[in-house]
């Protein structure tokens, strides 16, 4: 499952009061508010493909279908319309996700099925913006050169170190630079806690994990006078994720993908995870020695390195740097930087 948050776009037509404003045959359930942030999921076929589901409004419409009483807060209590009270209830709330997804794609089937378009349920991707996957993780853990270099000999464990949570940014945002901002980036892959996790072995440490997404992480150099800047990674939305997170079903094997990353169409890198000095389950356990990882955590597994006589120049207004992983989907990110003086 892919599951993604979104909010709905504003279109002429729409109103606060509309979306979820259609009789289905039975009584009218609440509109849904713009603006909001919503858990769903995208189709993966059929005529209705790469729509997004908004999957606590299609459960009370499925509940409201079969005559629950209240079925609105009978839904909030079993799938919460936002990704962290989603992430609390892992794994419950998964199963239930993915019945009421069945429940969807049957019923886009059927000549009599409610519309689900009407009904707020079912919005086509031009129709909203995605947020990330995990819009505000509770620790976002990452790890300093995790693939080999020439030369470079193995450390003896990894070298992790916490970035802000309000680092993350969406699958749609900008990377807003200053005028002659020394900016290096690396993409890769990023795990998503779904369970407690507390000095696990590495071969359980892969159970305590939600699914995956792809990350691209920028940091500066330095803070312009030559020194080291310690909040280089942490600065907002210096670490877009997205464009969803794949459920651990979709990747049985995290070390068996493939990663390409371009900076404006010219790839930069290609290699496959297999290729990490630590492998995810690694990262993981080693992780959970130090600290309890929890629900909504994030932890990015590292980036591919750039040779030296490879490596990019600055990064200009209008690049868009872009990190492809196999079976977890692309991630785009444009830079805009400010005009001199501003």
């Amino acid at each position: 499952m892919w599951l993604v948050s979104f909010e709905r776009g504003r279109r002429a037509t729409d109103s606060p009061a509309s979306i979820g404003a259609a009789r289905l045959g039975f009584e009218v359930l609440d509109g849904v508010a713009q603006g909001s942030r919503r858990l769903g999921a995208i189709l993966a076929a059929g005529p209705q493909a790469e729509c997004v589901v908004d999957l606590n409004r299609a459960l009370a419409v499925k509940l409201a279908a079969e005559d629950v009483g209240a079925p609105e807060a009978e839904a909030d209590s079993l799938l919460p319309a936002d990704a962290q009270g989603f992430f609390r209830r892992w794994p419950g709330a998964l199963d239930v996700a993915r019945d009421v997804l069945g429940w969807v794609e049957s019923a886009l089937q059927r000549y009599d099925a409610p519309d689900l378009r009407a009904a707020g349920v079912v919005t086509p991707r031009r129709g909203v913006r995605l947020a990330p996957p995990v819009p505000r993780p509770g620790k976002l853990i990452a790890v300093e050169a995790n693939y080999a270099s020439p030369g470079a000999a193995r450390p003896a464990h990894p070298e992790l170190f916490l970035e802000a949570a309000s680092a993350v940014a969406g699958p749609e945002a900008e990377l807003r630079l200053m005028p002659g901002a020394q900016v290096r980036f690396q993409g890769g892959l990023a795990a998503v806690i779904g369970r407690p996790a507390h000095d696990v072995p590495p071969e359980r440490a892969l159970e305590c994990v939600a699914g995956y997404c792809v990350a691209i992480d920028f940091s500066t150099s330095d803070t312009g006078d030559g020194r080291p800047d310690l909040l280089a990674r942490s600065r907002d939305g210096s670490t877009p994720i997205g464009p969803a997170l794949v459920t651990c079903d979709e990747i049985p094997d995290p070390q068996d993908l493939g990663i390409r990353v371009r900076r404006s169409r010219e790839t930069l890198q290609v290699g496959r995870t297999k290729e990490m000095l630590f492998s995810v389950a690694d990262l993981l356990a080693f992780a959970s020695t130090r600290l309890t990882l929890e629900p909504g955590d994030l932890l990015l597994t590292g980036g591919l390195p750039v040779p030296a006589a490879t490596a990019p120049p600055a990064l200009r207004d209008g690049d868009v740097v872009e990190v492809e992983i196999e079976r977890v989907g692309k991630l785009s990110c444009y830079v805009r930087v400010a005009a001199s003086g501003v």
